[in-house]
């Protein structure tokens, strides 16, 4: 656990000058550990002989990605990696000492979210700005930068639009002075005027014709192979984009002494696009492909696509070929021995807190006299509600402050809540059908694309597809149904209230209730008769549905009794392990729909003596169909014949022992059972194991 700052919510949300807010980083030690591999490979091939920046051919492994949910900690990991990178004074003491102790870093972090209002001309100005801390010109990219300013933003100096986007307060002013330095001196080299070299345009002329005829005044320049190219096309935001290729090569020829490495973080992707507007996303895609001597951390709520050779056309570099690390795995993991080396793939998604670290981060947000103001007690219920995600523990301590606010002290009952801002956070970067998709399979513990559709009610399973990229939608590869949602996500969407706009009434829930029953039958239907693990998955399902949402039992009846009929008594829905609470039923249902269903009658399990003696008469489903086991009009019905009655203490097929009286006791009557001496299992009988639990 690492103090990142004071948390200024927390501190103006109460007027206990006592308390101590602080903003707790926890650990996220194995991030950094896959972060420093990372960059130690990278470090060693660009000092590779081979390597050369202007090979645009070679595959790139500058790259790599942390995804994870909405409010999982990806902005604050971000941030705390630029920190560590900058100085060992501000890296953790758990992180430990990186392996590239000698080799100079320079962290540049770019925030993409649209609140931040960064556009693609930011994000190529902040990389150069960052670059003015070496001391000097970079005049291949300077001349083409300035050029392409004068004609972008006539009459509007670059020093003004630094300042007033605080690049100049962040990275200081010396950028201008320095591209106006590489404009004097090649004009001086060229042997024009000196007015000519405070206007780029002028100057590339005469600059791209030099270094056509070769010249020796330019011959510091005519090692870039393609800066003429770039100075001969229209200087627009095409144009631009191309750019960081002179910026690559300028870095490319500092000195050894000057030698530095960019990494550059770019956080909140997902902000940059979506699956059909690519626009700025190609042309970052672009920079990162430019510039293989600097390398990109990228922070998101999904995996980098790039590898996907199905986008070729849309982006300008796609394929595994070009991206070998961001290629997606295996559909089923690999054996241990076949697993590539630690730190090999570059797409991470960002796991949820451990209990233990749940713990240690409410203790360390809010104290007093250096002793946690949130009890034990409390801090066990957060921790277990919030399924790891610190986002839930961020908003259940502001909850804490605003119950103490009201005079009394919060008592670990307040903290059995949920909170709607997590369903906001959650849809923001959702589409419509990916948001109807997402409320449908909530219904669900587990689902298949088939399944999502169907509860959905939709004909194609496109946003399904979508929608399972997400990474709030874990996969099990060898589960029956490969897919479900994120504990926190689910129990939020079904018990908070929803204020988005497209939120559902009552009727709504009631209506996507039926249609996940019916797809469950037509599952189990569709599936072979003797496919056992079927049945009791769509039984499981199917029934704390029907429970839930009071529907009627339809195809669960006959999956009933083919159940009975196979004479292998398992619990088909035990009570979830270590529940920990009963949560609220959700709006316009008898029950919440996520809790563990109820168990059945244990009536046909009690003596005979205790046994009630009318039963409810016999409910048939709409439109026929067969009795559930008990719901005859007949007080006893055998599911098989009664065997013949056998003299006391003697065993079915074993005669009584000779020379010895049977022993005493009472006479066993047929459709009654001795209180003290329960039926056995037919699997009992023929010498087999019982059968495993299902759970």
């Amino acid at each position: 656990m690492d103090v990142a700052g004071r948390d200024l919510r927390a501190l103006f949300s109460t007027n206990d000058r006592g308390l101590e807010a602080v903003e707790a980083f926890t650990n996220r030690q194995l991030q950094w550990e896959l972060v420093a591999a990372a960059l130690s490979e990278h470090l060693r091939l660009i000092n590779e002989s081979a390597f050369d920046v202007e090979d645009l051919e070679r595959p790139r492994h500058n790259v790599m990605v942390f995804h994870g949910v909405g409010g999982i900690g990806k902005t604050t990991l971000s941030r705390k990696l630029e920190a560590a990178l900058a100085g060992a004074d501000q890296r953790p003491a758990q992180w430990g000492e990186p392996a590239w102790s000698g080799q100079r870093i320079l962290p540049v972090r770019i925030d993409l979210a649209r609140s931040a209002g960064t556009s693609f001309e930011d994000v190529i100005l902040t990389v150069r700005a960052a670059l003015a801390e070496l001391g000097r010109p970079l005049p291949a990219f300077d001349i083409a930068l300035r050029r392409y300013w004068e004609t972008q933003h006539p009459g509007e100096p670059l020093e003004e639009y630094l300042r007033r986007g605080g690049l100049a307060g962040r990275f200081g002013k010396a950028m201008p002075q320095q591209m106006q330095s590489a404009l004097a001196d090649v004009a001086q080299a060229l042997l024009l005027p000196g007015t000519v070299g405070t206007a780029a345009g002028a100057l590339v002329g005469s600059l791209t014709r030099a270094l056509r005829e070769r010249r020796q005044t330019v011959r510091a320049l005519a090692g870039c192979a393609r800066l003429a190219d770039l100075l001969e096309a229209d200087p627009d935001l095409e144009a631009l984009s191309f750019y960081p290729h002179l910026l690559a090569w300028e870095l490319a020829q500092l000195p050894a002494d000057k030698r530095v490495m960019p990494v550059i973080l770019l956080d909140t992707f997902e902000d940059v696009g979506d699956r059909t507007h690519r626009d700025l996303e190609r042309l970052i895609q672009r920079v990162v492909w430019l510039m293989p001597n600097c390398f990109f951390v990228i922070t998101g709520r999904s995996r980098l696509q790039w590898a996907d050779a199905a986008l070729q056309g849309q982006l300008d570099y796609t394929g595994p070929a070009a991206w070998p690390h961001l290629a997606l795995p295996a559909a089923i993991p690999a054996a241990r021995a076949a697993r590539p080396p630690h730190g090999h793939a570059r797409q991470v998604l960002i796991g949820d807190f451990s209990p233990e670290d749940c713990d240690d981060h409410l203790a360390r947000r809010l104290t007093r006299d250096g002793e946690p103001l949130i009890s034990e007690e409390i801090r066990q219920v957060i921790a277990g509600r919030s399924h790891g995600l610190p986002l839930y523990l961020d908003l259940s301590v502001m909850r804490f402050l605003e119950i103490r606010r009201t005079g009394r002290s919060p008592a670990p009952a307040d903290f059995d809540h949920d909170f709607p801002a997590l369903i906001a956070r959650t849809l923001s970067d959702l589409t419509a059908p990916e948001r109807h998709v997402l409320r449908s399979v909530s219904l669900l513990d587990a689902f298949d694309l088939p399944l999502a559709a169907r509860a959905a009610g939709l004909t194609h399973e496109a946003p399904a597809l979508r929608l399972i990229e997400r990474p709030f939608v874990r996969q099990d590869p060898f589960g029956l149904w490969p897919y479900h949602l994120h504990g926190l996500i689910r129990s939020t969407f079904r018990d908070a209230d929803d204020h988005a706009d497209d939120r559902w009434s009552p009727r709504d829930w009631h209506q996507a209730a039926q249609r996940t029953l019916t797809a469950l039958g037509e599952q189990w239907t569709a599936g072979t008769s003797r496919d056992r693990r079927l049945l009791v998955g769509c039984l499981r399902q199917g029934l704390a549905v029907a429970r839930d949402y009071n529907l009627d039992l339809d195809w669960l009846t006959d999956a009933a009794w083919t159940y009975v009929s196979d004479s292998v008594w398992e619990p088909v829905t035990p009570p979830a392990p270590g529940a920990r609470h009963a949560r609220r039923r959700p709006r316009g249902t008898p029950q919440h729909p996520h809790s563990p269903p109820a168990r059945a009658p244990r009536s046909h399990r009690q003596p005979a003596h205790r046994r009630p003696r009318r039963r409810p008469a016999a409910r048939r489903p709409p439109g026929g169909g067969a009795l559930l086991p008990g719901q005859g009009p007949a007080r006893h019905r055998p599911s098989r014949p009664v065997p013949p009655r056998l003299p006391a203490g003697c065993r079915p097929g074993r005669p009584p022992r000779p020379g010895r009286p049977p022993r005493p006791g009472p006479r066993r009557t047929p459709g009654r059972r001795l209180p003290h001496r329960p039926r056995r299992r037919p699997e009992s009988r023929l010498g087999r194991p019982p059968p495993t639990r299902v759970g």
